[in-house]
């Protein structure tokens, strides 16, 4: 952008001085000048759009004081970003939800579904990068409720958690939907923090949680740091969208004096379709085996059922099922199959009817309970002017904990640096997809046909915490 007379300026600083923009060019994506000059202290927002504004002006986030006097003086507009929630901007040709109940009618009777109607479109990322929206119909989460009756029973007498994000399918379905037609008492946490998570708990006598397990390792450290008394109201915690190592299970259930279930499922399965619930049933890094109404087998890649204890493609069946993608003919028939789910998962059942995943068959990254597809980024990190190629993987940190990292080659006499790449992430993408780490190769490694070997990448890094932890099926 070139500078020229109908440029903004910023001029608020902690001072109260004016300061030109393209002094600290990095100040609309940091949220500061130089380490010196604070505008906010939350960050700015991901996307500000201004169109037809010829004048200059001061557009400043909910927390920056402006400078009003000075403003004027040098006949500048101001204008605030308002802050999120009920003052916030709306959406152009949206509406209040509070404005359409004043106005309604009180005549009005809502339209019957059908069963197979959709009820939600859920969008989930794909292989190729390209978001696909998964049709859940109003079977799919009846069924979704009579599962859970049947394996993790809620009263009206409970009081659940809801800390996950409603329009992920974990949060929505198994928390919001089972726990309403249960008449539970639901206690909800509208910014996710740890200590918000653990004071809920207390304040609320919560006798469910239904998490994920990052969320568990933050309330055990939170836990141990506080040194005060924990809440043992929790009769059963939930956790799900990635694996929970063994030993934070076993600490919390020992901390907390409660019962963890792990549960897996997918978008397109409406949630849940096992559970591995500790007791004498459980088996460490196990799934748990399939749930009543649900049928889960391993087949390869003729389509055909393996003997217990070998590796191939779970598949799943059921009505859970999604009955496909929304306007998408061929990834519906892709994915499903004789009424069979491919899920992408490689793994086995063992003679008890108990299965572990082993390997993933898809490239997608599992992160905190999203669906991350490494296309998306890698075509990001492809705009800079220096990448030649690249490539993302799920690894683990120090801590044990999953991150996802970049591998990147640059261009022949190009050069970069990984700070510059990942400014490029956070202007592009979504907080949770962005890597935490860039490694920069000559090359990455390669199939006869050119393929990346991701695999030979995240075992150049360790174990995959999106992989359950297993002895090798018996051959």
């Amino acid at each position: 952008m070139k500078r020229n007379e109908q440029t903004w300026r910023l001029l608020v600083n902690t001072k109260g001085q004016a300061v030109d923009l393209y002094a600290y060019p990095s100040a609309l994506i940091e949220g500061r000048l130089a380490g010196k000059y604070m505008l906010s202290k939350e960050k700015l927002p991901d996307t500000v759009v201004v169109q037809s504004f010829t004048g200059k002006g001061i557009l400043a986030g909910a927390d920056v004081e402006i400078d009003a006097s000075a403003a004027k003086n040098l006949q500048m507009q101001t204008a605030k970003i308002p802050r999120s929630g009920r003052g916030g901007p709306k959406a152009v040709g949206t509406y209040d939800y509070a404005d359409l109940i004043k106005q309604a009618s009180k005549k009005f009777t809502p339209a019957e579904p059908e069963l197979d109607d959709p009820a939600v479109l859920l969008y989930t990322s794909g292989t190729t990068g390209n978001p696909k929206g998964v049709m859940l119909t109003h079977r799919n989460f009846i069924s979704q409720t009579e599962l859970v009756d049947a394996i993790m029973p809620m009263y009206s007498k409970d009081t659940i958690i809801l800390v996950l994000p409603l329009f992920h399918v974990y949060g929505l379905s198994n928390g919001l939907v089972c726990g309403t037609r249960n008449g539970c008492t639901m206690s909800l946490i509208p910014q996710y923090s740890p200590a918000k998570l653990l004071d809920t708990i207390s304040s609320s006598s919560a006798t469910l949680l239904i998490a994920v397990p990052s969320m568990y390792m933050h309330l055990l450290q939170l836990a141990r740091a506080r040194q005060t008394k924990i809440p043992k109201s929790l009769r059963l915690c939930v956790s799900g969208g990635a694996p929970l190592p063994v030993n934070t299970l076993n600490e919390f259930i020992e901390l907390f004096d409660t019962q963890i279930a792990e549960g897996y499922g997918l978008t397109e399965t409406t949630s849940a379709v096992s559970l591995n619930k500790t007791g004498e049933q459980f088996k460490a890094g196990s799934i748990g085996p399939s749930s009543p109404g649900i049928e889960m087998k391993v087949v390869d890649d003729s389509f055909q059922e393996v003997p217990d204890n070998t590796e191939g493609e779970i598949i799943i069946s059921g009505g859970v099922v999604t009955p496909g993608y929304w306007n998408n003919r061929e990834a519906t028939e892709e994915m499903i199959r004789d009424q069979w789910l491919l899920t992408g998962d490689l793994g086995y059942r063992d003679s008890e009817g108990f299965f572990f995943i082993t390997d993933r068959k898809k490239d997608i990254i599992v992160r905190g309970g999203f669906n991350i597809s490494p296309r998306e980024i890698e075509d990001v990190l492809a705009e800079h002017p220096a990448v030649e190629e690249s490539a993302m993987v799920a690894v683990t940190d120090k801590r044990g904990r999953e991150t996802m990292k970049a591998f990147v080659v640059l261009k022949e006499g190009k050069q970069t640096d990984a700070s510059e790449l990942l400014q490029l992430c956070r202007e592009l993408l979504a907080e949770y997809k962005i890597p935490k780490v860039i490694e920069f190769r000559e090359i990455l490694p390669k199939s006869a046909t050119g393929k990346i070997l991701r695999k030979e990448l995240r075992d150049e890094q360790g174990s995959d915490q999106r992989l359950i932890l297993k002895e090798a099926p018996n051959e």
